[in-house]
């Protein structure tokens, strides 16, 4: 195997618990600080009526890093093989997009003005 893949291999590990961590941040500014900001799409833009949908952002962030650290630490405890759990990373990873997604289109339709 040659070195830079493994060099790469070890920052797409550390990426997730950075993921993590920055949902896990997203969650805490929601729920704690009651900053409504972070009601937002993947790209950072604010939802209209962020209130309304802080409860949907909130699980769903929530429920991606809490999935992406049981990887990472499952990686750490039980020795997941570097195919399982990119796979699985990539999964939660493509789940969190499209659930936003799905969120954001509830919130920009006509019908909600």
């Amino acid at each position: 195997m040659e070195i830079w893949f493994v060099w790469l291999a070890r920052l797409l590990f550390l990426g997730i618990f950075l993921m993590a961590a920055g949902m896990f941040f997203r969650a805490w500014r929601i729920a704690v600080r009651k900053d409504m900001r972070y009601v937002a799409d993947w790209r950072g833009r604010s939802l209209p009526n962020g209130a309304q949908w802080a409860a949907w952002v909130l699980s769903i962030n929530l429920i991606a890093a809490g999935a992406l650290l049981a990887i990472g630490l499952s990686v750490l405890v039980v020795g997941l093989e570097f195919v399982v759990w990119t796979g699985l990373a990539g999964l939660v990873l493509w789940s969190y997009y499209f659930m936003l997604r799905v969120v954001v289109n509830w919130a920009n339709r006509p019908d909600k003005a």
